[in-house]
């Protein structure tokens, strides 16, 4: 059982330096989806056109490690922090690691599809309102089938 007081809920966005194949895709979540469940962190990936918007929960330590992996990986450039905070409950709890490639599902996006996964860039309305990267994340979790 998790201990609200070290619960953490991370979010950022950052792009790959070079688009990711499926394979590669498959490959990133079967190693992020390990060592998740390891560390006893959940959470949920999104994949556009080379950007990526992920979002981790769990122990606080666990979060920082893997910020910190992340943050040194050479396959993604620009890792903006949008938020973390403590959380008392998860929103990823049955996600290991969650994840959508909107570049090839073809299915039609949701409200509150943000722009920079399109764009390829960091949209202000992220920016200035970060928590709307949560809503975004929900959405997929509530609309997608793990």
């Amino acid at each position: 059982m998790d201990s609200p007081s070290d619960l953490v809920q991370l979010v950022y966005v950052s792009t790959a330096t070079t688009p990711f194949t499926p394979a590669e895709l498959r490959e990133l979540l079967r190693s992020a989806r390990a060592k998740n469940a390891r560390l006893n962190v959940t959470g949920m990936l999104l994949y556009h056109d080379g950007n990526f918007i992920q979002a981790l929960e769990g122990p606080r330590d666990a979060v920082a490690a893997i910020q910190e992996r992340i943050a040194l990986d050479p396959r993604h450039h620009g890792m903006l922090v949008l938020y973390q905070t403590r959380i008392e409950t998860r929103s990823f709890a049955e996600w290991s690691m969650g994840f959508v490639d909107t570049t090839r599902s073809g299915a039609p996006l949701p409200e509150g599809f943000s722009s920079f996964l399109v764009d390829g860039d960091l949209s202000k309305s992220l920016i200035r309102e970060p928590r709307a990267a949560r809503k975004l994340l929900e959405t997929f979790r509530a609309s997608v089938r793990r």
